[in-house]
């Protein structure tokens, strides 16, 4: 159907209005996902197509820069590196002036994105919340009983800030937290999945379409290595993202639903923060967020510094077979900043 609108238009206009027509045309297949598997790769030459028509207006609202300006991009959709077990991973030096793809392997690869979806969530609430310490009291919405759910054991009743919120789903993970700072930022969690993907879009992540907050398993949830990238240069330009991901321990003081003192200590997810995979000599974690589904696999992503220069990196692997082959993944990342 697409096509022979694009074959009518030639033909009216002898291809006057097909460069108007064609940046719209792409965003609704980006949208509509154009019935893709998920574990299919993008055409790199269509993926670079689509990249570069979001500095049209996609809506009265959305107007993106062109998507090259201050990124770095790797030319291949295949890889530059031999050492990564991991089905998609990607290093980039995160610099406006001097932005470098390091290594990358299938960066353009549509996956799941599970918890790290967390880290959109995140920029999302940080976009439209200044106040980080007004207080949400937790619905019934957050109540998930999905099996193997990873929580921050928020219940409904219970009053907390929204930066504590935030602590509750990038430290531990928890789902149900994730569903409170939707809520808490844009009124429904349904509104808050709308601003995300019309945030993803904005910001060029346009092989990222999202369902919840969350992470959970969705066939129309995922994403891809570089947009993860995108999402995260986005994120760590807020300072309140940097100091919760960086922090390895948190203890939040909130109410119960009977308005009496409650608290409890989250752990980050983060086996770099807490000291149970060594980080690389020379080498400093800003933070980042872990995922897990069976779907997905074991996922990570994080800035690090190089200690010397001062000069941080983004760094993402997905879809690593276990625990121990993720981190041996981003180690080997890592490693091969010089």
């Amino acid at each position: 159907m697409i096509f022979d609108f694009i074959n009518k238009t030639k033909k009216r206009s002898g291809g006057r209005h097909l460069k108007m027509a064609l940046p719209v045309l792409l965003c609704f297949l980006t949208l509509c996902g154009c019935g893709q598997r998920m574990e299919k790769k993008y055409d790199i030459s269509m993926g670079l197509m689509r990249m570069n028509s979001v500095n049209t207006s996609l809506t009265d609202s959305i107007h993106a820069q062109g998507f090259s300006v201050g990124l770095a991009m790797p030319e291949d959709s295949s890889y530059n590196v031999d050492d990564i077990t991991a089905e998609a991973a990607l290093l980039i030096k995160n610099d406006d002036d001097d932005p470098k793809v390091i290594a990358f392997k299938n960066p353009y690869a549509r996956t799941y994105p599970a918890s790290i979806t967390k880290v959109m969530t995140a920029l999302v609430c940080l976009r439209h919340v200044t106040d980080f310490q007004q207080e949400f009291t937790v619905t019934d919405s957050s109540t998930i009983t999905t099996l193997g759910s990873s929580r921050a054991w928020i219940r409904k009743g219970e009053t907390l800030t929204i930066e504590d919120l935030l602590y509750g789903m990038l430290l531990p993970s928890g789902n149900d937290a994730a569903i409170a700072v939707a809520e808490a930022s844009c009124g429904s969690v349904s509104a808050f999945v709308e601003e995300m993907n019309r945030t993803a879009l904005e910001i060029g992540a346009t092989g990222t379409h999202y369902v919840n907050p969350h992470g959970l398993p969705d066939d129309e949830h995922y994403t891809t290595p570089y947009d993860i990238y995108l999402i995260m240069r986005e994120a760590f330009k807020y300072d309140e993202f940097r100091k919760i991901v960086s922090t390895a321990n948190y203890s939040p003081h909130y109410k119960d639903s009977n308005g009496m003192p409650k608290t409890q200590d989250w752990q980050d997810t983060n086996k770099y923060l807490i000291g149970e995979v060594e980080t690389p000599e020379g080498f400093k974690v800003l933070g980042g967020k872990t995922g897990t589904t069976n779907a997905a696999g074991y996922c990570l992503t994080m800035a690090t510094q190089k200690e010397s220069t001062g000069e941080e990196y983004i760094c993402t692997v997905m879809k690593a077979q276990s625990k121990n082959d993720l981190y041996n993944n981003m180690t080997s990342l890592i490693m091969k900043i010089h």
